[in-house]
């Protein structure tokens, strides 16, 4: 008696392995899995001898495979799976045809994180400035005109007119002490009794939690005075 032995098929391993052992399972060639599934036989000999350089994107290999897989009766997500194993070590892409590599979960979720990290600075630092921008505005003095009398101005009279503008809202305006009404328009007018002599006009205005601005104008009085300014002569002083 004559004993011949034969090497057993090994267990198959990689996806064409198992599409191969699959087909040839159900006694289905090639030519007839290409009339099946409307496959060129050149792309589904290279699936299955693991030839990833010669199939197209994958996103066209993908439906190969579901298509290998459905016309066999077998599962299709089964056959995805190891596909997605494989790709990540062995898919080739164009146009340099180099391996692709595996993206990591970690990896995929540290970026994630980095970039939730980076857009929530972004929008703190913002946040930041606009409150630092709107506190510094509040902390500024506010900004005073005075269009007359001009520093220096002497006069015949023992009453002179403050009289000029602000450019904030809400300022609280005082004139050697005494509060006056800033009117609609930002503007403010006031008389000034004055003594002979030099008298200084102190103008001081602040906001609510603002800094105080301060201006003064030096009027002197002189009822003899006959230089010609007799009226209030119109200079406008801006406050720094």
């Amino acid at each position: 008696m004559v004993f011949v032995m034969r090497k057993l098929d090994r267990v198959p391993q990689t996806l064409g392995e198992k599409l191969r052992a699959l087909r040839r399972g159900q006694a289905v060639s090639l030519i007839m899995l290409e009339e099946t599934t409307h496959i060129q036989k050149r792309y589904l000999e290279a699936l299955e001898r693991g030839r990833y350089d010669e199939l197209p994107e994958p996103l066209y290999t993908r439906n190969f495979i579901k298509a290998y897989a459905r016309v066999l009766g077998a599962d299709e997500t089964y056959f995805l799976e190891l596909y997605e194993q494989e790709s990540g070590r062995m898919d080739l892409l164009a146009p340099h045809r180099l391996p692709r590599q595996r993206v990591r979960k970690s990896w995929l979720f540290s970026s994630a994180a980095f970039l939730k990290f980076s857009a929530l600075a972004v929008i703190g630092t913002l946040f930041v400035g606009y409150f630092l921008w709107q506190v510094s505005g509040m902390l500024r003095p506010p900004h005073i005109v005075i269009e007359g009398p001009a520093d220096g101005f002497a006069a015949d009279t023992a009453l002179v007119a403050v009289h000029g503008h602000v450019e904030n809202d809400d300022v609280t305006l005082l004139v050697n002490g005494h509060q006056v009404v800033v009117n609609d328009d930002k503007t403010f007018t006031t008389t000034v009794d004055l003594s002979l002599g030099l008298n200084v006009i102190t103008v001081e205005g602040a906001r609510r939690y603002s800094q105080k601005s301060t201006e003064v104008r030096r009027v002197v009085f002189d009822e003899k005075h006959d230089g010609g300014a007799v009226g209030i002569s119109e200079v406008s002083f801006v406050s720094k």
